[in-house]
């Protein structure tokens, strides 16, 4: 768990942790299109929401209200 920076929760177990890209993290992150140092990766009850990965806020918020997510 040392990589993580955030960790959010919302509504139905959907989970957004802010994530350093590497290892595992970097390979999964580059199959959805992610590049760069970070994301925010997005799961529902333990499965990948959307692409999973997340370059940014803006990206993020096309796909979870941000509203509805609280702090971990």
């Amino acid at each position: 768990m040392g990589e993580d920076r955030g960790s959010w929760a919302g509504p139905g177990g959907l989970r957004v942790r802010a994530v350093r890209l590497s290892g595992a993290h970097r390979v999964l992150a580059e199959r959805a299109g992610v590049l760069g140092h970070s994301a925010f990766l997005v799961t529902r009850n333990g499965a990948l929401v959307g692409r999973g990965y997340y370059p940014s806020v803006e990206s993020l918020a096309e796909v979870v209200d941000l509203a509805e997510l609280r702090t971990r």
